[in-house]
């Protein structure tokens, strides 16, 4: 888990979808400065390149983006994790153009931020599991968003462009 869970009392979809929306706007000037060439090279040997970090934040929004539709459907539901490592290496993020990845993750979070605006208030208390831990619909969101800007910080540390998302 990457985030600290809020009350949920206090929590709004509207904002936490505005949140997820500034994470990808503001992340993306950066983004996009990096070369194909330079999104290829791990950060260092058995690591991965930014072009499989960014395919693992994809990954995230696919299952993320489930997780948030089934919590509404109904509260209650236990949800599997994922193969993180296999989910990366079975779709060759590193072999696409780093520009066609970015594209992908833009397009899967600007979605996934529409959706999570469109959640009602009181579905963001629903109750669930993934991997056998217990979690709010809201705290999924957050830590959604938490772990995002957790990859983009460091990678943006090793890539060499700054200590931090602006």
């Amino acid at each position: 888990m990457y985030a600290q869970e809020s009350d949920v009392a206090a929590l709004d979809s509207v904002e936490l979808s505005e949140r997820l929306s500034a994470v990808v706007r503001e992340s993306m000037p950066w983004l996009v400065t990096v070369s194909d060439a330079e999104a290829s090279v791990p950060e260092r040997p058995g690591k991965w390149s930014a072009k499989q970090v960014i395919g693992h934040l994809i990954d995230s929004a696919v299952n993320n983006l489930g997780r948030v539709i089934r919590l509404q459907i109904g509260t209650g539901q236990s949800m599997p994790g994922y193969e993180q490592v296999a989910w990366v290496n079975l779709q060759h993020y590193s072999e696409r153009e780093w520009a066609q990845v970015l594209a992908l993750w833009v397009a899967l979070n600007e979605h996934m931020a529409w959706t999570v605006g469109h959640i009602e208030k009181a579905h963001l208390g629903d109750v669930g599991s993934v991997a056998g831990e217990s979690l709010t619909l809201g705290f999924l969101i957050e830590d959604y968003i938490a772990h995002m800007l957790h990859h983009l910080r460091l990678m943006r540390v090793w890539l060499g462009i700054g200590d931090k998302v602006e």
